[in-house]
Formats: structure tokens, sequence, C-alpha cells
């Protein structure tokens, strides 16, 4: 029985991930958002009262999850009307998570993993696999009916069709076998699911009843199992006259063997029971399996998902405005409302500016301007919303339409090997060569500041050189740059071509920055100037 909570046709499984996705989590500071996901809040009915619990296995399985795109539209709506159902329904998916964080923890103690081979024909291991058993199909039945609680409201596919194969793989006459044969056998291992009167004691007793021939020598043939069943009764003293009375009536019923004061007999029977209890449960191995998977699955899936619902409860915590992005045909288009950095937003609890733009079939974005004006964490808002996009997320715009690029890279300035010098541009050129040696199809490809570690010339002619190759191969590039002589050249050979285009983070006349990106040509200066006087001007 799949889950499919991720994907409509399969289950979740690690495949093709960016190339790199370290340098992405790192350069684009996404770590923040993995803490925000493993944040579960909950809010109450003031302004000011906020608690939160943290589940660092949320934001682990936002990483694993975010690292793998999704390579359509139908996927990525596929899993945007789940959300959609998630956020609807938040206290139902919570609710569906601890069932199955409950049923692996106690798997767990049970001794899930550390069963080896010599147990697997002993006494002790066939009494934790009955328990296993009540406790996964119990488990099933309570998923089953919290389902059909919360029904109503649910109405993507997915939720939908995950009801639908509950509802085949338990149907009642299923779960009425399998209830009967479990409190069958529950006289070998305490799996009845009744609870009696804690001032008494439950005897368990078991009647198997089996069918045999007989040959040569009276030697026994033809076993056949009829029939199994435990007679349960409760006595407040277990050795009571009571239960002494009821031992003996029993044992004079028909076809019963008395095994009273006879060892060996008791020893053969004991050696019956085992081998028959064995027998029967060898049919539910598979049940156990598929109920196994189904658990460790539905755990993990919908992880994700309150991941994704505890990042909608911090930006609404603090007011700041999310869509569910649209995917577009056209693989050029890319059109974006009031788009923020959404780890800078959250950090900065709301108070950041947005941008907005349309930059339909433009391969090559450059983006100069002054120091400290916001072009870095813009080319971050565009990375984020991309990844968030291609993962079925919400992106913090007021509306986001892009095509997919599974093929994604980052290309930053790694300001903690400052202490380098030759070598720091010796490294950039070798994640540069990793970078074009592991191109897919389509691909996208965010440089911040690349090669501002060598002198302004030589770094110049290295962007050009890169920038004007990877253009010709129809990548699409995202540049910010304090390199004037690189932007300045690509400004010259590009005035008549549309598919370039400029960017420049906005300042006014006073040198107040607005931390806009607007269509500017590239300004041939640093700033240096300006930043001199704010610094020292008033010393």
């Amino acid at each position: 029985m799949n889950v499919n909570l991720l994907y409509a046709d399969k289950e979740w499984y690690s495949s093709n991930p960016y190339y790199d996705w370290s340098s992405i989590s790192k350069d684009l500071g996404l770590n923040a958002l993995f803490k925000a996901a493993s944040l579960d809040s909950i809010f109450r009915n003031t302004r000011t009262v906020y608690a939160e619990k943290e589940d660092p296995y949320l934001g682990q399985t936002l990483r694993k999850v975010m690292r793998q795109p999704l390579k359509n539209a139908e996927e990525i709506k596929y899993r945007q009307e789940i959300l959609k159902d998630c956020f609807k329904k938040q206290a139902f998916i919570d609710s569906l998570y601890q069932i199955s964080c409950k049923v692996l923890s106690d798997w767990e103690k049970l001794g899930r993993k550390s069963s080896t081979a010599g147990e697997r024909d002993s006494k002790a291991k066939l009494i934790t696999d009955l328990k296993v058993l009540r406790l996964l199909v119990d488990a099933v039945s309570k998923v089953q009916t919290l389902f059909i609680e919360n029904l109503d409201g649910i109405n993507s596919q997915g939720l939908l069709n995950l009801f639908d194969r509950l509802q085949n793989e338990l149907t009642e006459e299923k779960l009425e076998n399998l209830d009967t044969l479990m409190k069958s056998m529950s006289f070998y291992a305490n799996i009845a699911g009744d609870s009696s009167a804690p001032e008494y004691y439950v005897s368990r007793l078991p009647r198997i009843r089996i069918d045999c021939g007989l040959t040569d020598g009276l030697k026994i043939c033809d076993l056949k199992l009829e029939t199994m069943e435990t007679i349960i009764k409760p006595f407040s003293k277990p050795n009571g006259i009571k239960a002494k009375i009821h031992g003996t009536i029993t044992s004079l019923a028909p076809g019963v063997i008395s095994l009273y004061k006879d060892q060996a007999m008791q020893d053969d029977a004991a050696q019956l029971e085992f081998q028959t209890i064995n027998y029967v449960y060898s049919y539910c191995n598979s049940l156990v399996d598929s109920y196994g998977t189904f658990f460790d699955q539905l755990h993990f899936q919908l992880a994700f998902y309150l991941g994704a619902i505890n990042i909608r409860s911090q930006l609404q915590r603090f007011k700041i405005e999310y869509c569910f992005p649209q995917v577009s045909e056209k693989k050029d288009l890319l059109r974006y409302d009031d788009l923020k950095e959404m780890v800078m937003t959250l950090d900065k609890e709301g108070k950041t500016v947005g941008n907005s733009g349309t930059l339909d079939g433009k391969q090559l974005v450059v983006i100069t301007g002054a120091n400290q004006g916001g072009k870095s964490t813009f080319l971050r808002s565009i990375g984020i919303a991309q990844i968030m996009m291609q993962c079925g997320l919400i992106v913090s715009a007021k509306s986001y339409q892009s095509g997919i690029y599974t093929s994604l890279f980052t290309h930053f300035t790694r300001r903690e090997d400052s202490a380098m010098n030759s070598g720091r541009l010796d490294e950039e050129l070798r994640r540069m060569d990793q970078i074009i040696n592991n191109m897919g199809e389509d691909p996208l490809i965010l440089l911040n500041e690349s090669f501002a570690t060598t002198t302004e010339k030589e770094g110049s002619e290295i962007a050009y050189g890169i920038v004007r190759a990877l253009k010709e191969e129809g990548v699409r590039i995202f540049s910010v740059t304090h390199l004037l002589s690189f932007a300045q050249r690509i400004y010259e050979e590009s005035k008549t071509d549309e598919k370039v285009c400029f960017l420049c983070a906005e300042h006014l006349d006073d040198g107040k920055r607005t931390y806009k990106m607007i269509d500017h040509a590239p300004e041939l200066t640093s700033f240096g100037l300006e930043l001199y006087d704010e610094v020292l001007g008033s010393a």
C-alpha cells in the first residue's frame, strides 16, 4: 500500500538531485528555512502568545526533498494541491504524523532494528512479531478512521487517492478477520486488544484442534490445523478455587488431552503451539512488510508537509505575504510581484523590501550598483523562489511565475576564504569547471560577484569569456557583479540584443538606498567616494 503524497505514481526515493546541493544550500542560506520548518508553531487567539517546539526531523526531511526538483508542472501542481489541503487541515495532518511517529517509536522499542538471524525461529522473536502485527494493524485502522472523520473539505487528488487505497486495503471484512486471527493467537503474546479490570488477572487458555492420520507403527501423519482460538477468563485469584475448577472442567471436554503433571507432554504441546503459531503467522509476513513500509513513507512524506506548514506559520506570524507560484510552459518566462528573500525576511520579521518585475525572454541578467544596495539579496530571492517552486512549496511574494530549471547552480564568492590569495581564484575556477561539466538541459546559473578575488582587469576578462560562452550555449544567467569593465563590455555588445537585460540597485540623489532593482545601464563607478563620505565625512 503506497502513500504517494509527494508523487502521484510512486513513493519518494533519492534520485537526480541538484548538482552540488551543499553549495546551493549554503549560498542561498537555506539552513535558516530548514530551521524554520523544524519549529512547530502553535498560535493562540491573541497577537502576543506564541509557542513553539522543535522537531529536527521536519527540517531534515525538507532538506532531502528540496534537493530533488520536480520535473514538470503536473508534479508541482499535484504537490501544491495537497499542501493547500494541509494548510486547511493542519490538525488532521499533525494527527496522522503523530500516529506514524508513535507506531515507528513503539516498533523500535520492540527491537525492529536489533533482530538477528539467530532469533528468527525463537519463541521470543515470534512473540515480538505478533506484537508488531497487532501494532501495525491497529495503526492502519486508526489512520483509516481519522481520514473518515476529516474527509470533509479534502479536495486534493493525492489525499483522496490515499483514502481510497486505505478503504480498499482495510475493508470491514478484512479487519474483522485480522482481529479474529490475532485474538486466536493472543495466548502466545498479549495481543488480544482487550482491556480487563486492573484488579483481575486474565487467563488466556489456548484451544488448538488438529486433524491427523496414523500410519504404520501408529505414527502421526497428515497434520492439519482445524481450529484455533483463545479462551479468555478473568480471575481475581489465578490459583484460587474458581480457576482450578475451570481448569478441571476444561480438561474433561471432548477432544481435550489433559497435560496435568505430565512434563513430557507439556513440552511437546509447547513445541506444537510454537510451530502452529509460527505457521499461521508466516502468512502475515507480507502484511507486516507492506504496513511497515507504509508507515515509513507516511512518516517521511507528512514530515515534508508539516515542515511546509511551519514555514507558512512563520510567514503568517510576521505578516509576510506568500503565494503558490505558477509554472510557465515557456522556459524563459519570469514574472514576480513584491518578491522577497524569504530567509532574510524571516530573520528581520518581515521588515524587508520586495522587488517586482518582468524578465520574459531575458537569457542574461546583469545586476550592478552601489554596495549594500540589495543586489545579492535580490539574486538569492530568485534562487530561493525557484527552489521552492520546483519542490511544490510557497514563495514569499504576491505572485511568482517561472519556467522549470532542474539544472540549477550557484557560484558565489566565498568571503570566509578571504585569508587565501591566489588560491581563491583557483578555487573559483575549479567550481566553475565543475558546474560546466555537470550542466543538464536548460540550466540556470546564479553568479554573485564571481571572479572578484583577483584584479578588476583579470576578473573582467575571465567573467566575460565564461559568461559569453555560457550565453552562446543557451544557459540562463543572473550575474551580480562589481567588475565594471566586464559589465560595460557586455552592455556595449548587447544594445540590440533583447535577450540581455541590465538591472541596477536603485539609489536616490542623496545616496539613500531603496533596495529596489530597476532597469538601468551599468554605472561606471563603484561608489567609493560615496562610501568614503558615509564613513569618514562626519569625522
